[in-house]
């Protein structure tokens, strides 16, 4: 696919969710794993991290309604959103909130790219880290994560980090991905 085909599918997106009323065409991302993965069923607790601007959450909000409840965390402000609990915290402070165990942890948050690839791998690795150990504190056992990684080291640490965690780990690729990035998505299934 050429580089103008994979932005026109962006620049689709773009247009989508202007149209739909959502925050960022990443809300697309998840509907899309939503609709292949059912990873987000009525009742949850949801832990959205790296939340703003909100497309994520608004898409948990949709699905929930009333029946669940959705924690958002952000260093970045975010605007509120029906049935949403919106901290604006550093991730490493994310154990000062008073939180119970969620059902389901989603990220799709990345460090600013530098463009250098090793640079860029290791900040990831480092972002990776830390939702790990929020992974570990507030995800239930059962439970389900879901989070963006970039093909290659950061992903190949992630798997490595999961594989003893979660009964079952997925590489995810959605339509709404530009196809030229490197960024796919890993969801761990059933926390041990």
């Amino acid at each position: 696919m050429s580089k103008n085909v994979s932005y026109s599918k962006g620049e689709k997106y773009n247009s989508l969710s202007k149209k739909d009323g959502f925050r960022s065409r990443a809300a697309y991302k998840l509907i899309q794993i939503q609709k292949q993965n059912k990873i987000i069923k009525a009742g949850d607790k949801v832990l959205d991290i790296g939340s703003s601007p909100g497309g994520w959450s608004q898409v948990a909000s949709n699905i929930l309604g009333d029946s669940g409840s959705i924690i958002a965390i952000d260093i970045l402000p975010m605007k509120e959103i029906k049935n949403v609990n919106f901290f604006q915290i550093d991730l490493k402070d994310v154990h000062r909130i008073n939180l119970n165990k969620v059902s389901i942890v989603l990220s799709d948050i990345a460090p600013n790219i530098s463009g250098v690839s090793i640079i860029d791998s290791e900040n990831m690795k480092s972002l990776l880290e830390i939702e790990i150990s929020i992974v570990d504190k507030f995800l239930k056992i059962g439970g389900k994560y879901l989070c963006k990684c970039f093909e290659g080291d950061s992903m190949i640490f992630l798997k490595n980090e999961l594989k003893n965690r979660f009964r079952k780990i997925k590489r995810i690729k959605p339509d709404a991905s530009r196809s030229t990035s490197k960024e796919c998505y890993i969801l761990g299934i059933d926390k041990i």
